[in-house]
């Protein structure tokens, strides 16, 4: 009989492959446990900011062991427990580092060892304990930003603060999105059946010829909206994606705060760097939006326009962050629409962009909740994926099916 999905055969086999796990070296299995993460987790770039936990039953040797931590570059946060509790203190120690097995074992063996020098207690019970004694290390907590947008000031206050730089550590690569592919209004039998989204190139290539528009719009989004017409009555429907448009003003405002929210105190200490560099989203209604240009994507004869939705710039290196926010209430794929990475495509041909060292394109997804207390309405981030558009493949498929929009490549 299956108990909790699994029958006595399944948790027996589970079993042994922990013991045979736990049997292995300990950089061995450091070195499974990072290949397992780092499947998901390499996109951030090369270095992985690792947290190291140590429980204290006493405080004897927890200021000595911080210190030493801050010494070799960790930020430690100490956490103490009710005097009843077993464990008194936790101490987590975080440092950017590279996500080897060799640098994560070292460290880890040097946390071991420095709480297996904290003097061990007897309990009243005559029972002897570790004083301290090593827990776990961790990639970071996955996050989900949640504005609040109806509400008191001090309540939208509070949500946005912590929000902002929940979305902020996202934005710049320092954690993952907590991906939701159903948001409230979605399929959740789809949701359940949704993956990565699947197309061969050449037969959407060959898709793309035979459906080339008569009159194509020189802008990025009648490209995005032409692509989107490939495959939308496959993935997706019209009406589905647009309810994610339709709110009243105030609600559409609150929304545009959050969609361009970043905090300046994370920002400052974490990513000191990076600057805002365009916001195509703070435009009132009643003003004109600031276009941009690529005459090297002419349609028609007409140079391409462009609205980026935000442009960040590193003042050291001169990297480049260019993000499309989309708000959805559809069924969301794990690497997002060919349509959204078609208008990133688009906006890193600028000539601005062209000329920077490196380049990150981030396509987000944002959906709508309603907070459970007092029904104010809520907008989350549902999805945050990073792509190199300079990537050749990535970059030769738009660029083919860019041309078969503005009618420069034969049938």
């Amino acid at each position: 009989m299956a108990i909790f999905g699994f029958n006595s055969e399944e948790r027996a086999r589970r079993r042994a492959e922990r013991e045979v796990f736990n049997a292995r070296p300990l950089v061995e299995q450091n070195a499974k446990t990072i290949a397992n993460l780092e499947r998901e987790w390499s996109v951030l770039g090369p270095l992985r900011e690792i947290t190291f936990i140590v429980l204290f039953r006493v405080e004897t040797g927890l200021d000595s062991l911080a210190q030493a931590a801050r010494d070799n570059g960790f930020n430690v946060e100490i956490t103490g427990w009710a005097p009843a509790e077993s464990i008194r203190f936790t101490l987590a120690a975080s440092r950017k580092m590279e996500p080897s097995a060799q640098e994560v074992t070292r460290w880890e063996c040097w946390f071991r060892e420095q709480a297996s020098s904290v003097p061990d207690i007897c309990d009243e019970d005559g029972q002897d304990w570790n004083g301290a004694e090593f827990e776990e290390w961790s990639y970071p907590k996955k996050l989900k930003p949640v504005f609040m947008l109806e509400g008191n000031f001090r309540q939208k206050r509070n949500w946005h603060v912590t929000a902002s730089a929940e979305r902020t550590r996202i934005l710049f690569g320092e954690t993952l999105c907590d991906f939701e592919a159903s948001n409230g209004w979605a399929d959740r039998e789809g949701a359940r059946k949704v993956g990565a989204f699947q197309l061969v190139p050449t037969k959407f290539i060959e898709n793309a010829k035979r459906r080339r528009p008569r009159d194509p719009e020189p802008t990025a989004s009648g490209f995005s909206q032409w692509l989107y017409s490939l495959y939308s009555n496959a993935y997706g429907k019209d009406d589905d994606r647009a309810r994610g448009e339709l709110a009243e003003q105030k609600i559409l405002e609150e929304r545009t705060k959050a969609f361009s929210a970043t905090d300046y105190q994370t920002m400052r200490e974490r990513f000191p760097n990076w600057r805002l560099q365009h916001n195509g989203m703070n435009a009132g209604k009643d003003e004109r939006p600031r276009y941009f240009e690529i005459k090297e994507l002419a349609v028609g004869g007409r140079a391409l326009r462009v609205l980026p939705d935000l442009i960040f710039e590193n003042i050291n290196t001169g990297a480049r962050i260019i993000v499309e926010v989309k708000h959805s209430h559809m069924t969301i794929p794990t690497n997002l629409w060919p349509n959204t990475w078609g208008q990133l495509w688009c906006y890193s041909q600028m000539a601005d962009i062209k000329g920077a060292p490196r380049v990150t394109v981030v396509g987000e997804v944002w959906g709508d909740e309603t907070y459970y207390r007092h029904g104010d309405r809520l907008v989350y981030l549902r999805a945050s994926v990073r792509r190199d558009p300079r990537a050749a493949a990535f970059d030769q498929f738009f660029r083919i099916l860019f041309d078969i929009y503005r009618g420069a490549q034969s049938v």
